[in-house]
This record gives structure tokens, sequence and C-alpha cells, in this order.
């Protein structure tokens, strides 16, 4: 199998986007983190990256890291190819607001080990699967938005009913819910690399929606849930990695415009 088969990925575009090519021109075809360091490599010394592509590099870089580790994943992570481009695309950002996160996340990667597969492997379970006597972290956004605090039908159905208003479904054979962390911020990530590669009133739409799905599915929960697993996580990168999740999401509420007032509920036509 080939290192970019090993990347996840869990979208499809729609038969609905491949008519509606005035809402997105170009369709996707599995592209995660792996396609922009291999693009990355391929205009060093031309082009450079542009805001729209680091941020989608990012939102797909953070949404594996909420993958659970198995081999690939963990050995996609640990390889540390990935630093490089993910290092420009935030410092393209700002300069300074997510050193600090960075450097300790690649501390923790220059020192992992092929052991630290299972450590891993048994604290992603732990915050976010199956601890006594609750999970702790559970990674879905109706677990927070619901009063209940369960994992709700309705709420993971509004999720998906946004997905497939702009063109994607998840992959039939994904077996997780639409409001996993993972899913929405890989959505976020494909419609930033949508909007790279539009101008004008299509570029202005793209970031419209960013800002609606942000404020409607990801503010409402994310920061809550990193700083719950900044305050129980036992290794270091998870610990870490909600920190810069919650630096970069805060960074993306005021980069996109998104209004104090939340209102997730809202619908929105994007016809």
């Amino acid at each position: 199998m080939g290192q970019g088969n090993s990347w996840p990925h869990f979208f499809m575009v729609t038969g609905i986007a491949r008519k509606q090519r005035g809402t997105f021109p170009y369709l996707f075809c599995g592209l995660r983190l792996l396609c922009f360091v291999h693009a990355y490599k391929a205009r060093e010394g031309s082009a450079k990256m542009d805001r729209s592509t680091a941020r989608s590099l990012i939102y797909n870089m953070l949404s594996l890291f909420y993958v659970y580790p198995d081999e690939k994943v963990y050995a996609s992570i640990a390889a540390g190819e990935w630093i490089r481009g993910f290092r420009e695309a935030l410092h393209l950002l700002d300069e300074k607001m997510f050193d600090d996160y960075l450097r300790a996340i690649e501390q923790v990667i220059s020192g992992v080990r092929e052991v630290e597969q299972l450590a891993m492997a048994w604290e992603y379970t732990r915050l976010f699967i199956n601890a006594s006597p609750h999970v702790i972290a559970p990674p879905y956004g109706s677990f927070y938005l619901e009063k209940e605090g369960l994992v709700s039908a309705k709420a993971t159905s509004e999720v998906l009913h946004f997905y497939h208003e702009v063109g994607f479904i998840l992959k039939e054979d994904l077996r997780d819910l639409s409001d996993h962390i993972a899913h929405e911020l890989e959505f976020m990530g494909l419609l930033a690399s949508e909007e790279s590669q539009t101008m004008g009133s299509k570029k202005i739409k793209l970031e419209e929606i960013q800002m609606n799905f942000l404020s409607r599915f990801i503010l409402p929960w994310v920061p809550a849930f990193c700083d719950t697993v900044v305050e129980h996580s036992h290794y270091p990168f998870y610990h870490h990695l909600s920190n810069l999740t919650k630096e970069f999401i805060n960074f993306e509420k005021n980069y996109l415009g998104a209004p104090e007032e939340l209102n997730f509920r809202k619908e929105t036509d994007y016809s």
C-alpha cells in the first residue's frame, strides 16, 4: 500500500456538487494533508502558500490527529514529514501565536518510539472512546450541544444536512457519527481548499459557508472539548494538540468574522 493510501479521509463529493459547478468548480478526490505536503514540495522556489491553502492544511492536519492512532495513522504522525509544511502554514497566519504549541508537539514527536503507538492508542481510547465511569471527552458535538449531555441523532443529522447542502457526503464505509471532531475539521479544510481555488463572488460565498459552519457546529463545543482534554490527558501529545486546536479555532473565529452570539440551529440555503 502506498503512503498516500494510508492517510484517512472521510468525505466524497455528491452528484449535486458535480452539477453545481458555480458553487464548487473543483471536485474533491480524497484530498488530505499528504497531498498538501506533496504540493508544497512541488512549489518550493516558486509560488508561496496562500492563506486559504494554509488554513486548509492546518484543518486537515488537526483532523488526522483526532483519528484513532492505529499503526498507519501513528506512522504518518511519527514520521514527522508534515512538520515543515504545518509550521509554514501556522506562521503564515500568525508568526508568534502558535509557536509554543507547535514547538511542544514537535518535541513530543521527536521523542516517539514504535512502542509508543500502544500508549497513544490507549490514551486515545481512554479520553475519547471508553473510560470508567464515563467517557472523559466525547469527540462529538451533540454531546456538548444537547442539554442531556448525550450524543443526539437530531444534532448529528443537522451536521450531516449541512454537509449535503454544500455537496459532500461521508463515505459509506465510515463507522462513526457525522459530528465527530475529525470530520468537522476535515470539512472545514475542504471548504478552505475550495476557497483557495476561487475568486470574486464564489470566494465570498465559500467564506460565508465556512463562517456559518464554524459558528453553528464548531465554536459552541470544540473549545470546551479542548479544555477537558487538556485537564485530563496523561499523554503530552493530546494535551498540546488540544491547546493548539483551541488557539487555532479562536483565530478562525476572528478571521472569518463569526458572530459573538452563536446560533448553531440556524438553517442556511446554499443552493
